[in-house]
């Protein structure tokens, strides 16, 4: 992937396309496909932006993601927890995603269609989730309309 110089990440109109998935050539990855469009393309481009599970697993950790959602989804019936659960963990996936390309977008990137590889902002993810974890909790908490929670 071709990286030219900063940019401000607002000249980029993100739509999330679909994911996460499986990647085929990697089943230890899984892909969100965004659309990205900058304000001087013509077009817009694909970024498919992958994650290794142990990247995953390492962030959950780092974050005490599973205590934040048990005390998140602690009220309700066990069959809507158990359904809240699987789309927070698609959440928490895309919410990574979103967070390596906004770091890709802030590099810059060209108008190709691209793929982001795990491991391309792996150590910034790391340290974003040390910093500010709410960045991926907030959107999961948002995204499933569940109240606030106690800080991680």
């Amino acid at each position: 992937m071709a990286i030219v110089p900063s940019s401000d990440p607002a000249q980029y109109r993100v739509t999330f396309f679909f994911g996460p998935e499986a990647v085929e050539e990697r089943p230890d990855h899984l892909r969100c496909v965004f659309n990205v469009k900058k304000r001087s393309w013509k077009g817009g481009v694909q970024v498919a932006v992958d994650v290794a599970r142990h990247h995953l697993d390492r962030a959950r950790e780092r974050i005490g993601y599973a205590s934040w959602l048990a005390e998140l989804l602690h009220s309700g019936h066990q069959e809507e927890r158990e359904e809240l659960t699987g789309r927070a963990d698609d959440l928490f996936v895309q919410s990574l995603c979103t967070s390596a390309l906004n770091l890709a977008l802030q590099a810059g990137i060209e108008q190709v269609n691209q793929q982001i590889d795990a491991a391309t902002f792996a150590d910034e993810l790391h340290q974003l989730l040390g910093e500010q974890p709410e960045q991926l909790t907030d959107r999961i908490r948002l995204e499933l309309d569940l109240g606030e929670t106690s800080e991680i």
